[in-house]
């Protein structure tokens, strides 16, 4: 699947609302400091990304690079990728 900047924009948007949506009383109280603020802001980002990213992951392979059992796998094609 390819790659989609608009809409990872919008699932980055929309997690950053998280925070814009509070007052920085309310962000203090629930995270502590500034910047400890900062910091889930950015792991919320990052979780996004990793999400999104998991979500689009493929890969290609080669006629007779995989295996199913002793069986080569014939035609080319696509594969899902897990990512942990």
């Amino acid at each position: 699947m390819a790659l989609d900047k608009t809409e990872l924009g919008t699932l980055l948007h929309n997690a950053r609302q998280a925070f814009n949506n509070k007052t920085m009383d309310e962000l203090i109280q629930e995270y502590g400091t500034l910047e400890e603020i900062r910091l889930a802001a950015s792991i919320k980002d990052a979780e996004v990304i990793i999400d999104y990213l998991k979500s689009k992951a493929e890969g290609r392979y080669q006629a007779g690079s995989l295996q199913a059992g002793t069986t080569p796998v014939t035609p080319n094609g696509t594969i899902q990728i897990k990512i942990f």
